[in-house]
């Protein structure tokens, strides 16, 4: 522990400074009282001058403190170091999912700066180095991610998200996955997947019936029936349109659910 005689410390982190520690405060006191590591790296910005304390010369300081002062210390100490975990835990438990869904938010038609891309996510969610490598290594294992070289050839200097609006998807897939239900395209069976394949021919805004879109349906899929129609209405593939008892066809989600099928062994993360 340091007490700040005179001078001013900053406490930093990768370069980056975090917080200045001036005149008259004490430095690593959570560190002494329970052992643990600084949180931040410290240096001093400009000539100072510090007053070492360790755990031996603080022994001697609480011999003359008063019983309650000794409380209320280590009441304090608990309480920072509680803190200080909760401020070290990452935000999210599925680094693969917040890093796709993180990468989703900020696809452009431009390939992204790979270290600076890896450095303000691990920034914004806490995560580790291992924990974000991992999620990047997965990413391109799934097709999802391709690092080329940057044009002085400086290599896997450039993120290229291969096809940027699957991030979504792929996000609500593994949130899917980590509540232990099945992903709606991916239980839809061949018969309905054969429907929505048709469907994706359809390259017109119509309204109808139901009776007229299963007529619609059977023409490719002769065994198309009133329950696809009923469970393409549960998924919001079609939306009724007032009381009209007529089917509005919702091409955007329609074109999410053929994404996620036409892709599916990637999403999946299979070989």
């Amino acid at each position: 522990m340091y007490y700040v005689e005179q001078g001013e410390l900053e406490a930093f982190d990768d370069n980056q400074i975090l917080k200045f520690i001036p005149q008259g405060s004490l430095v690593g006191v959570t560190s002494v009282m329970d052992g643990t590591p600084f949180a931040y790296h410290i240096r001093a910005g400009r000539d100072s001058v510090l007053v070492k304390i360790d755990q031996k010369g603080l022994g001697e300081i609480l011999k003359k403190t008063p019983p309650w002062m000794l409380s209320a210390i280590n009441s304090l100490a608990k309480e920072s170091s509680h803190l200080k975990q909760s401020v070290s835990k990452p935000i999210y438990h599925n680094t693969l999912e917040s890093f796709a869904k993180f990468l989703a938010l900020r696809a452009e038609n431009k390939p992204l700066d790979t270290a600076q891309t890896i450095k303000e996510y691990m920034w914004q969610t806490r995560s580790g180095k291992d924990e974000t490598a991992n999620a990047l290594k997965e990413l391109i294992r799934r097709r999802f991610v391709v690092l080329k070289p940057d044009v002085s050839g400086k290599p896997n200097a450039q993120m290229h998200l291969v096809k940027p609006k699957l991030f979504h998807i792929l996000v609500d897939f593994l949130r899917a996955e980590r509540h232990g239900i099945t992903y709606p395209p991916f239980g839809l069976s061949q018969r309905e997947r054969s429907c929505l394949e048709f469907l994706g021919l359809e390259d017109s805004l119509f309204t109808r019936s139901r009776e007229e879109w299963l007529k619609y349906l059977q023409t490719a899929t002769p065994l198309a029936d009133i329950i696809i129609m009923i469970r393409f209405v549960e998924l919001g593939i079609f939306s009724e349109v007032g009381d009209s008892k007529k089917l509005f066809l919702e091409t955007e989600t329609l074109d999410r659910y053929l994404c996620a099928i036409h892709e599916e062994r990637n999403i999946r993360g299979l070989s």
